[in-house]
């Protein structure tokens, strides 16, 4: 049977042309998309809000304080979400309610359980002031105010300004004028504990911001330099120490490049020795 040439070519354009679905069809599925994804999200929503909230809260490592007082310092309430709970402003509170509470790591473990890891803070320094005494950890947190000195072995510190209001269980503050001298001591402070040498140190002088002194091994007047490179300075005061002979005193200078020792001599003597 003979086709017509046009009718071929109809056929062929609509045989190539391509499918498309009708717009009544795709509208349905994209209604149905939306409702699928309205539905979990709603399903979601309800999950979160329902479950995963505080039911739970434990705490892990040995301090003076229980349990109970680390909890409330921290202030989580039970039934709290736990997406919700503030641990930055939970550590704080417990660090200064409970002054001798040094790091603070909350957890949270899924699906309701809060994980309190803390560990305590030593004293290491006493600080006299016009109102009485200020026992510091290592980085000049006040552990307690005294009004009479207690009967601790601790490192004496002298040549600071007055502090302003000191409250237990934060920072020694000693204004805009201190602020240099409060660095450097900490600092100092953090390198003696890092370095276990606490009991060898009586007392550090900060009255030259940038060359404070300290008493060492109750033989020594240690002379720190500026405010750099200090942990390697102590462990080579360390080394110094030790290779002394146990009867010299004197003073250890530690701000040149190369440490000198200048030897208690009677006067007249000369008792400057660099050291090895």
């Amino acid at each position: 049977m003979y086709t017509p040439l046009r009718k071929i070519e109809r056929i062929q354009m609509e045989h190539n042309r391509p499918y498309r679905r009708p717009m009544r069809k795709r509208r349905r599925s994209l209604l149905g998309r939306l409702v699928t994804f309205t539905v979990i999200c709603l399903i979601l929503f309800f999950g979160v809000s329902v479950f995963f909230r505080v039911g739970e809260i434990q705490v892990e490592g040995e301090t003076r304080y229980t349990a109970e007082q680390v909890i409330t310092a921290a202030g989580i309430d039970f039934g709290t979400h736990l997406f919700f709970v503030d641990g930055e402003a939970a550590r704080r509170e417990i660090q200064s309610s409970l002054p001798y509470i040094g790091h603070v790591e909350i957890r949270r473990r899924f699906p309701n359980r809060i994980v309190i890891a803390v560990d305590e803070t030593a004293p290491l320094a006493l600080f006299r002031f016009e109102s009485g005494y200020l026992i510091l950890d290592r980085n000049a947190k006040i552990l307690e105010r005294l009004s009479e000195a207690p009967m601790l072995r601790l490192i004496h510190l002298r040549g600071l300004p007055e502090p302003l209001l000191p409250r237990e269980g934060e920072i020694l503050a000693l204004g805009e004028a201190g602020r240099e001298q409060l660095r450097y001591l900490q600092n100092i402070l953090g390198v003696i504990a890092a370095l276990g040498i606490a009991s060898e140190v009586s007392l550090i002088d900060m009255t030259e911001l940038h060359d404070p002194e300290m008493h060492y091994a109750n033989r020594f007047t240690v002379r720190l330099g500026p405010n750099r490179n200090l942990h390697h300075k102590l462990g080579m005061l360390v080394g110094i120490v030790d290779y002394m002979d146990e009867s010299e005193t004197g003073i250890i200078d530690l701000n040149p490049e190369r440490p000198v020792f200048r030897r208690d001599e009677p006067p007249g003597g000369s008792g400057d020795v660099s050291t090895p």
